[in-house]
Order: structure tokens, then sequence, then C-alpha cells
């Protein structure tokens, strides 16, 4: 961080000596050309990266080895019969972005277009640090990518006085490998483990550490083709699709990676720290297979029935059938008495309690139906006042079935015996759900220089969810059977309200208030998690902005966001000292933002812009009603930053610009003192960014520009392990033809 302090103290140095000599009249010339057609821009670029490349990539979305080639382009050209061909395209090597597009269009017949796209997304690929014992685990060094691609051929038939016809296909394709939110655990963290008679752990060593990956494989095919046309007053619009999705993806997960519990066990007269007695290393291989076909039907209509009342509605139907696969291969590494040993959903045997890790290897079905519709009128009473009512209304149907096969192994430890176990279940679901909602939007300007607008909605619904599932008993691992029924009711409404006041010409001000009342109620459950269940949450805030223009060549944009959440549990099962009738209060948040923008044009060879954003966002836990040694396991849920970026832009000479640009991030949300009881979550970081771009132009056809800059990137969640810094630079050659 310290060099870049100097090198943007330098810079701001510069910048100031460069703001200082520009003569006033400098931009006056001719300003530098820009193509909208017929050119090629090739460029090349990249960066001199010290510390994590992986997290570059990821931060930055940039190759850590660069990029060069073709960043954009645009070919016209007018062929006979009032016909015209449009070629675009882009090819960046190593950044593996890719665009290549035809489009032909004649007058008065329409117009059809092909083309491929691809781009990649990095990932870095490592897991959560830990600071107690300063863990840091990427198990794996390779890099993470994921390329995602598009084929697509559409077109128009627009004929005059006829119906317009449209069509459109796209193959879209996800492929790669990236990092999951899912993480494996691990014992060795710092935390001392303790054996021996008497030990108790005072916390548990265990934590979700280690990395998970993702190899992705996905396709889908979508086609659709639509009509619209005019008829008298009424405008309809009707279209027809469908798409085929197949996707499989593979998860990998490690857990306990470099434990082993050893046998025999270490006998200890008294407790003494044994980290030795940790976990079993497992590996975990879970392949998921999705199979999907369906297709929807659509048509709208928007009827005008005078120059004060307009009327439209719309119809949708979508139905789809889903195969879906599941393959979960499960190997623990444990040692017994017969040494160690490699099995398939291995567990220790310890009796008719155990509840066994397993493999698994499911295969069902599932169908949905989905209708939907809306009505509604646009009215427009005077010239000043503008009301749109309608609502919405859908059906939802849903139900499946799936068939899990269990298998594990269960390691006696004393004798090294293995005893297999299987099981069968039949899972079922099918859902219901039937929602409305009323929407009402107000505009009125019938007072000088004020606008007043207001809306509103207010979804309702009702779903019937029933599920059926067959598990494994602990001791048998026989099967089990639970039904499970709920009724599920939705209240959702939201609603705003604001005004616009342009006072003078030197003075705007926009207010705005807003609410949103939620209301989730689950009866039923049988006995399994209790009869009744609710969550209500209600959230109010405001929007207030002021625009000053104290000078014509002054602009300042002030924004300030407040918004306070408060959220009620209800469950009947609660009985916790503090609760009140089974309800608890929790999960409230607060949320402060301003931001100020400021434009100063300083002549017509010098601009200044600056922005700065300062977010306090809090969301609380329900601690408060906690006791004992739990209490010490809830946390605040802190998001709370500050940005900062300015840019300095000015002419050189007739023939040259440049900017001078600057950018600053900061968040201090990491608690490492909570990482005794829990994992310290939150995001700490400091990121500076300065660059100096330049464009000249060579002549009226061709313009050169370049930059050049400095990333510093410290990553205090990560413990430093994916901190960043270096130096930037890329140069683009624009030529028009």
């Amino acid at each position: 961080m310290k060099s870049f302090t100097i090198a943007l103290r330098k810079t701001g140095l510069v910048a100031g000596l460069a703001f200082l000599s520009v003569p006033v009249g400098a931009a006056e010339a001719d300003a530098l050309p820009t193509f909208d057609t017929n050119y090629i821009a090739v460029s090349a670029g990249g960066a001199d990266i010290k510390g994590s490349k992986a997290a570059y990539q990821a931060r930055t979305a940039k190759a850590r080895t660069g990029a060069a080639g073709i960043e954009d382009m645009r070919f016209d050209y007018d062929l006979k019969d009032n016909t015209t061909l449009a070629i675009t395209g882009r090819a960046l090597a190593g950044q593996e972005d890719y665009l290549l597009n035809f489009k032909l269009a004649k007058e008065e017949v329409g117009s059809v277009e092909v083309g491929y796209k691809t781009f990649r997304t990095f990932y870095d690929g490592a897991g959560n640090f830990f600071p107690i014992g300063n863990v840091w685990m990427p198990l794996f060094s390779r890099q993470l990518y994921v390329d995602r691609g598009q084929l697509y051929v559409q077109g128009t038939i627009a004929l005059p006085n006829a119906p317009v016809f449209t069509f459109k296909y796209t193959h879209s394709t996800r492929d790669g490998r990236k990092d999951s939110t899912i993480l494996g655990d691990t014992n060795l963290t710092g935390i001392p483990i303790y054996a021996g008679p008497g030990a108790v752990n005072p916390i548990s060593a265990t934590r979700k550490l280690l990395p998970t990956y993702v190899d992705l494989d996905e396709k889908n095919d979508a086609w659709e083709i639509g009509v619209r046309h005019k008829v008298g007053n009424t405008s309809l619009v009707a279209s027809l699709g469908g798409n085929i999705i197949e996707n499989r993806n593979v998860r990998e997960m490690q857990q306990n990676i470099g434990e082993l519990a050893v046998f025999p066990a270490p006998v200890f007269t008294v407790p003494t720290v044994n980290n030795v007695r940790a976990g079993s290393p497992r590996r975990t291989t879970m392949t998921q297979r999705h199979e999907e076909d369906g297709y929807h039907a659509s048509a709208s209509f928007e009827t005008v029935i005078d120059s004060k009342l307009t009327l439209f509605g719309g119809l949708q139907y979508h139905k789809a059938d889903v195969d879906i696969e599941t393959s979960r291969q499960l190997t623990a590494t444990i040692a017994s008495a017969t040494g160690i040993g490699q099995y398939a959903g291995g567990f220790v045997n310890t009796g008719a309690s155990a509840r066994a890790p397993y493999h698994l290897v499911a295969k069902g079905d599932l169908e949905f139906e989905v209708f939907t519709g809306n009505l509604g009128a646009r009215f427009t009473p005077s010239p000043d006042l503008a009301i749109e009512a309608a609502v919405r209304t859908e059906q939802w149907e849903d139900s499946g079935k799936n068939l899990g096969n269990y298998s594990s192994q269960g390691v006696t430890l004393a004798t090294g015996a293995v005893t297999s176990y299987a099981s069968q279940g039949l899972h079922g679901v099918k859902n219901t759900e039937k929602p409305w909602t009323p929407t009402l939007d107000i505009r009125y300007t019938g007072i000088k220089n004020v606008a007043l607008y207001a809306s509103w909605e207010y979804r309702t619904a009702k779903q019937n969810e029933h599920v059926r599932y067959e598990g494994l008993n602990g001791q048998t691992k026989a099967n089990e059977l639970d039904l499970i029924g709920k009724n599920i009711k939705e209240k959702h409404s939201n609603a705003t309200v604001g005004i616009s006041w342009n006072l003078n010409p030197a003075l705007t001000l926009r207010g705005e208030l807003f609410t949103k009342d939620h209301e989730n109620d689950f009866v039923g459950y049988s006995d399994v998690l209790g009869r009744d269940y609710a969550l209500n949450f209600d959230i109010a805030g405001a929007k207030l902005t002021a625009v000053v223009k104290p000078t014509p060549t002054i602009n300042l944009t002030s924004r300030y966001l407040v918004q306070q959440s408060k959220s009620t549990v209800f469950h009947s099962g609660l009985t916790t000292t503090g609760v009140i009738n089974g309800s608890v209060d929790g999960s409230d948040s607060t949320r402060h933002s301003f931001s100020e923008g400021i434009t100063w044009s300083v002549s017509k060879a010098v601009y200044v812009q600056a922005n700065g954003t300062i977010v306090y966002d809090q969301m609380q836990t329900m601690y408060p009603w906690i006791s004992g040694n739990a209490k010490r396991n809830f946390r605040n849920a802190d998001n709370n930053y500050v940005t900062g970026d300015a840019t300095v832009g000015f002419a050189l000479d007739k023939s040259t610009d440049a900017k001078i640009q600057a950018t600053y991030y900061r968040a201090d949300n990491f608690d490492e003192s909570y990482a005794a009881v829990g994992m310290p979550l939150g995001a700490s970081a400091k990121e500076s960014t300065i660059s100096v771009s330049v464009r000249h132009k060579l002549s009226d056809k061709t313009v050169l520009s370049g930059k050049l800059g400095y990333f510093d990137s410290e990553n205090t969640t990560r413990g430093g392990y994916a901190d960043f810094s270096g130096p930037l630079a890329c140069v683009m050659l624009t030529h028009a033809f």
C-alpha cells in the first residue's frame, strides 16, 4: 500500500501541473474522431502482478497472461436492391473473448442475423482463511475458469402492411471449472483437541475452510417464433417457443485432508492436547444430471380506446418435463486393527446410534406447469395526470418423484470387521401455488416545476406442499417414511411515493419514501418441525437527492438513503427463556448510504469528476434473547464500506487528450476475535487504482491510445494470502476505412 501512496502523490502532482499548464483554448480545435462503422481496433495489454495471480484474475476479470487481438470491429456493405450487410467482431486471445456477427437486412423485407460469442470468467479456487492457526488451504494450484458461449440465429420478416414475424434460435453452453461456496471440514485450525479422562474441548476445532470445485458441462437450446400485428387501434403480439437443457455437473469435495485418527488411540492419564485424534479424510464426488424439455406460448394485446384510455393484457403458458439423476461417491480413509483402508461410504461402526455417511445413486423425474396472466388499463383523465392499474395472476403446479439407493460400510476399529449396509428410499413432492398481484402507478405534474408519483402492489399467494421422504434408520438402515404436508400463505406489499421539485435552474430536489411488508405463514409440518411457523419482516426507508448547480460549469449531486427492517419469527415449538408465546425478534437491519458526485467543466480543455460513497449497513441476529454459551456464537452482520473515484480529463494539444483516474475502496468488517467460537465472516479489504491514459490522433482515420495504471489490493478477510499489486498497461490502435 505504501508504494501506491507514493505513486498516488507523484501522479497527483503531475495531474496538478498538467491542470495548471493546459491553455484554456487548447480544446477548441477539432475533437478527436469517433468511428461508428467501417473501422477496426486492435489492442494488447497485460499486467506484472505480484502476489496472488488467481485473486487478480477473479477480482479484475482479466487474464494474468494479458490479452491481445481485435478489441472491436464493424464493417458495413451496401449490396444491391437496398440490402446491407453488417459484420461486427472481437477476438482477444488470452482473455478468450470472441465475437463474430453477420447481419443481412433488406428494406421492407426484413433481416437475418447469425453469430457466435464466447467469453471467460475467472475464479481463484481458494477456501476460507482462519486466523487462529493462520490457516490457508488452497489445495489445488490449477487456475479455474468457465467459458460461456452462445451460437444464435435470429431474423425478422417485415413486409409492408403485413404482420411482422420474428424467429430466434440460441445454443448456449457453460463449460469449465469454478469454485463453490460449499466448503469442506478441517480440524487443522490451530485450536487444541484434548484427550484423556475428563477431557473437554472448550470449543470445537472443526471449521469449514477447504475449497470445493465444480466441473460444469451445460447446454441449453432455445427457440422462439413470434408475430406482431396491428388491427385498428389494437396491437397484438403472440409467440411460441421451447427449450432443451442438458446439464451434467460434478462437485469435488475433500474433508479432513492431512488428518487421520490413529489406531490404537493413545491413552492419557490426564487431559492432554492430542490433535492426532482428528477426523478421517474423506473425498466426495457428486455428479448431478439435469435434462429438461419444455415449451411456452404467450399472447398479449394493447387497445387504445381513446386519447384518455388504453387497455392491455396477456396470457402465458409454460410446461416442462425434467429428468434428474444424482450420484454421490464418498470414500473415507480409516485406521483400524487391520491397518489403514479406504471404504465406500465409510464410517466408524459404533452401534445403533451411528448415522452413517453413504454412497447415493438416485434417479427421478419432475414436471411443472405454469399459467400466468395480466390485465390492466392506462388512464390519462388530464394532461397532468396518468394512472396505470393492473392485476397479475399465476397458477404453478409441480410434482415429482425420486428413487434413492443408499449404501455404506461400517468399520469396527477393534477388529477391522466391515459391515455393509444398503437401503432404498422413494421420495415424492407435489406443490400448488396461486398468487394474485394488483398494482397501481400514478404520476401527477399539475403543479409548476413539481412531479409527484406513487406506486403500490400487493401480492398474496396460497401454496399447498406435500412431501414424501423415506430416509435411513441409524440402526438397521431400513426404510423410514415421513409424510409432511403444509399450507403456506404469503402477503407482500410494496409502496412508494416520491416528488421531484425543480426550485430553480440551480437547485433540484427529489425525495422518495418506500415501504415493504412481508408476511410468510407456514401451517402444518405434521409434528416434524412444529405445527406453526411464521416469518414476518417490514422494511421502510427514504431516498433523498439534491442536484445543485452553483455555476453553469459546476454540478453537485448528493444522495442519501436510509432503510430500516424489522423481523419477527414465530414458532409454536419455541419454549426458550425470553420467548413470548413462541415469538422472537431478530435479524433487524439498518442501512445508511451517502454519496456525493461533483462535475466541474473548468474550461473547454479541462474537466474534473469526483464521486464518493459512505455506507453503514448492519443486520442484527437474534442473540439478545439467547442466554448461556450459545450467546457467544451470534454476532451482527456488518457490511460497512467507503468508495471514491476521481477523474481529470484535459487536452494536451489539438490532436491529443489525456485522462488521469483514481479509485479507492475500503471495508473493515472482519472480526478475528470471533474465530474462537465460529467462522469470522465479513469483508475487510483495501483497494486502490491509479491510471493515466492518452488518446492521440495520427490522422483523420487513425487514433492511437494507451493506458498505464497500478492496482493494489489488500484482503484481510483472507489473511493477506489473496493480496496482489502491480502495474497494468494496454495500447490500442483504431483505424477507419
